[in-house]
């Protein structure tokens, strides 16, 4: 991707004042804001020549926008910023990757739950592509921050189909937690650990080689409980989250989404507090 850089001298043409970070926000910022698209993909409409602010093509980063006061379009759509707020559940099937979009090309959320005010919506947290269940998607990036952030441990509950028959001595090894690493460290920090929790593991029948198990987390580590399953002899066959906070998955067939009821958005938020 090639910008237009920012000479700061001799630079008198009408985009000038768009390089002034005193004018307030990063433009990039707020197309996101406005449901455009990703931040990656807003810094590529503007590096094509796609965006204009009060009618002058602005195609160089860092550029600097007063939402008070001037007109943002996008391919000559005029921006919004005060987007309604979207909040959908969703039951996503296996095999479906869980972002707006996807530069490999593959099937993702963002290409099947298109809301019909036509605000962009993200997914709150994930679920790996084999996984399915309840995902929660809004445009309210306040809730996002506080399902997602470890201090507000909202919890989920998953329906888990293992291989094997699990001994209750293994039930208690998985509530005392498996050390496993974060996948996402420094080199130098690989081979640091910590110990994966579950809130509660419940045993609910066994039959013909195969286990299901009710598992409740309040943290989301990646792919925690297949590694963790893995782990103690007991691979994955199927998993299913069936409930985020007070919300449960009721209603709704594999690929089917709804918006959420009032009382359901007020109890999702309570529970982010």
């Amino acid at each position: 991707m090639a910008w237009n850089v920012d000479k700061k001298s001799g630079d008198h043409d009408s985009r000038a004042i768009y390089r002034d970070a005193s004018r307030g926000v990063r433009l990039q910022r707020v197309m996101v804001d406005g449901g455009i698209a990703s931040r990656r993909k807003c810094e590529e409409l503007i590096a094509e020549g796609e965006v204009r602010v009060n009618g002058t093509v602005v195609d160089f980063l860092p550029a600097w926008v007063d939402i008070s006061q001037d007109k943002i379009t996008v391919k000559d759509r005029k921006l919004k910023f005060n987007a309604e707020p979207v909040y959908i559940m969703y039951y996503k099937p296996r095999g479906i990757v869980c972002t707006a979009s996807d530069p490999e090309g593959r099937r993702c959320v963002g290409d099947i739950v298109q809301h019909h005010s036509g605000n962009r919506i993200f997914p709150i947290g994930r679920l790996d592509m084999e996984s399915q269940g309840l995902l929660l998607l809004t445009n309210d990036r306040q809730l996002t921050n506080q399902l997602t952030h470890p201090k507000h441990e909202v919890s989920k509950v998953y329906e888990v189909s293992v291989k094997g028959t699990v001994e209750q001595e293994t039930l208690e090894k998985l509530r005392k937690g498996i050390f496993i690493s974060d996948v996402h460290t420094r080199h130098d920090e690989q081979q640091k650990a910590r110990r994966a929790k579950v809130e509660s593991i419940e045993l609910i029948r066994t039959d013909r080689g195969k286990s299901l198990l009710k598992i409740e987390l309040s943290e989301g580590r990646n792919r925690q409980i297949r590694r963790i399953l893995a782990i103690v002899g007991h691979p994955v066959k199927r998993l299913r989250r069936i409930q985020i906070g007070p919300l449960e998955l009721k209603g709704l067939r594999t690929g089917q989404w709804r918006d959420l009821l009032p009382q359901e958005i007020a109890a999702i938020k309570r529970a982010a507090k």
